[in-house]
């Protein structure tokens, strides 16, 4: 597998962090063969890895007792919610996509049957009279 270009690593890296073992198999194949060839790329990923730890040992921890309390808060609204409504039986075969797709044309043929025709120019211009000018309306 050839090395992928430095600039590329750095750019992954910076979206999809240092734990390689994540990053999608071709580009974490081409990492692993720049990193076995670049000293460079072995200094960005060991700052990576070491900026990770700082961050994650930087974050505070929630109180066992403050997450239980929210769970049980959420359980108890969603207990509350009422079920959602369900469509009758009988109204089912009405709203499939079949029907919704017959009722989308049936409005397109309405609209395009509505609508008067463009008057036509006549000459051996007649085509470019109909193309809009700057500053014109379309």
């Amino acid at each position: 597998m050839t090395p992928m270009p430095l600039p590329r690593f750095e750019r992954l890296l910076d979206a999809r962090g240092p734990a390689l073992g994540a990053w999608p198999a071709r580009d974490r194949a081409a990492a692993a063969a720049l990193l076995a060839a670049s000293p460079e790329a072995a200094r960005l990923l060991a700052e990576a890895r070491a900026l990770e730890v700082l961050l994650r040992e930087g974050m505070p921890r929630p109180a066992p007792e403050a997450v239980a309390r929210l769970r049980a808060a959420t359980a108890r609204a969603v207990a509350r919610r009422p079920l959602p409504r369900t469509v009758r039986p009988e109204l089912r075969p009405w709203l499939s996509a079949g029907c919704a797709a017959l009722a989308t044309v049936a409005v397109a043929v309405l609209w395009l049957g509505t609508a008067s025709p463009a008057p036509r120019a006549e000459g051996p211009l007649a085509m470019l009279q109909a193309l809009p000018v700057a500053g014109e309306p379309l």
